[in-house]
């Protein structure tokens, strides 16, 4: 499942792109339906896993995330995303199929203006790429910190590719997080990403913590 990390293709249509084309206002996404990862046990496919909470950044960025991902090798990372630009963090799963990057871009985002960046996101993804289907976009207000969401299928080799984009402005720069997994993986695996980004924290300061 090679691909061009979905965050990079947004921002370089962003870049080459003055003004936002005209087309019919995106479906709104609720998180309802998300999977309960307060207890950190949660059964998938019929497996039991566990999750953890991981920090970044200083601990200024948290979330909930499966305590069996890992951080891609770079070998593994050249081949399933063959751009030099691909996101600095990428974990997985063992079979590479279930992924989770964070790229905070040097792309200019202030806090006010993220659910206009969201908007803008949602119509230039929907105009320019081959999207197989659009579940919709939202956003999430905490005490801390705004979130813009985009869903939506797009095509790979042999399958379809369910992404949930999630992004913030921290350091008045976006932070692009992406998750993705194969179509046929989506069912159950949907509600636990939905479930990621609301246990999703950020603050401009934080308490410190893991990196990797």
């Amino acid at each position: 499942m090679r691909m061009k990390p979905m965050d990079e293709k947004i921002m370089a249509m962003l870049h080459k792109t003055d003004a936002v084309p005209n087309v019919e206002q995106p479906a709104q996404t609720t998180l309802r339906g998300k999977a309960d990862l307060s207890g950190l046990l949660v059964e998938i496919e019929g497996e039991k896993i566990l999750f953890r909470e991981q920090e970044w950044f200083d601990g200024r960025v948290r979330m909930t995330m499966p305590k069996t991902f890992r951080l891609m090798t770079q070998r593994e990372a050249a081949l399933k995303y063959p751009s030099e630009r691909r996101p600095p963090l990428i974990y997985t799963n063992d079979d590479l199929s279930v992924n989770l990057a964070l790229n905070h871009t040097g792309n200019v985002l202030d806090e006010a203006d993220v659910e206009e960046f969201k908007d803008a996101l949602a119509q230039i993804t929907r105009s320019t790429q081959p999207i197989r289907e659009w579940i919709g976009d939202g956003i999430r207000q905490t005490e801390e910190k705004t979130f813009g969401y985009l869903e939506f299928m797009t095509p790979a080799l042999n399958t379809n590719i369910y992404n949930l984009l999630i992004f913030i402005s921290l350091d008045k720069r976006a932070l692009i997080c992406t998750f993705n997994c194969t179509e046929w993986e989506r069912k159950a695996w949907r509600p636990v990403a939905l479930g990621m980004l609301d246990s999703l924290y950020a603050s401009e300061t934080g308490k410190g913590g893991r990196t990797e």
